[in-house]
C-alpha cells in the first residue's frame, strides 16, 4: 500500500467523519468548513489510488480509503 502524505491522511479521516468532502477554491473542506483540510490535486491522487471517488462534485471515501486510513491510525 502507498504511504499516505499528512495530507492524504487528514482528507481520508475527515472524509471519514462528514461522510464527504466539498471542492472550493482549488481545496477541499468539509462541509461548512472555512478551512482547507488539502489540494485538489492531493484529492485527484488519491482518487487514482483507488482511495476516495469523484461523485456529484463532492468526493467520498471508499472502502480502500476506509482501509487506509485505519491501518495509518494504528501506526
Amino acid at each position: 500500500m502507498k504511504n499516505l502524505s499528512p495530507g492524504m491522511r487528514r482528507a481520508l479521516r475527515q472524509a471519514q467523519l462528514y461522510g464527504h468532502l466539498v471542492v472550493r477554491n482549488d481545496r477541499l473542506y468539509h462541509p461548512g468548513g472555512n478551512h482547507p483540510i488539502c489540494s485538489i490535486q492531493t484529492a485527484r491522487e488519491m482518487v487514482r489510488s483507488g482511495w476516495m471517488r469523484k461523485r456529484d462534485g463532492q468526493y467520498e471515501i471508499t472502502q480502500d480509503g476506509q482501509l487506509a486510513a485505519e491501518s495509518e491510525s494504528l501506526h
